[in-house]
């Protein structure tokens, strides 16, 4: 996978124009992993969460079983892609955060690893998209 330029900046005087580029690169990557599981447009959602009124970004693509989130890296260089599992969608935190290396993820192998990775953590059927 390519990933934008934008996911390794260094974020820390970034701007409100830095901020909705890397929202929209964000939401294009999540729709891609979503595209590549197979999920039916009716088993997820891809949400920009900024709760709180804080400046960081955080997208996240959900299913009933899973979150996928690109955030801002507190320290504010670069993005950060990580994954938990949640109980239902009633669940809104989810487990511990699972990070991915963006460098991983650029590698056709390191890409599909994460792919099987998520599709095990969120028991994802590879045929149908849907659960198992």
């Amino acid at each position: 996978m390519k990933l934008p330029r934008v996911f390794y900046a260094d974020r820390c005087s970034a701007n409100s124009g830095a901020k909705a580029a890397l929202e929209r690169h964000a939401t294009r990557v999540l729709r891609r992993v979503a595209h590549d599981l197979r999920l039916a447009g009716s088993s997820h959602e891809i949400v920009n969460d900024s709760r709180r009124g804080s400046s960081a970004v955080r997208v996240s693509l959900r299913t009933e079983t899973l979150f996928v989130d690109v955030v801002e890296r507190r320290c504010g260089s670069g993005v950060a892609l990580c994954f938990r599992t949640r109980r239902g969608r009633s669940d809104l935190t989810g487990g511990g955060e699972n990070h991915v290396s963006l460098l991983q993820l650029e590698t056709r192998g390191g890409y599909q690893a994460m792919l099987d990775g998520l599709r095990l953590a969120g028991g994802i059927d590879l045929k149908c998209g849907g659960r198992r």
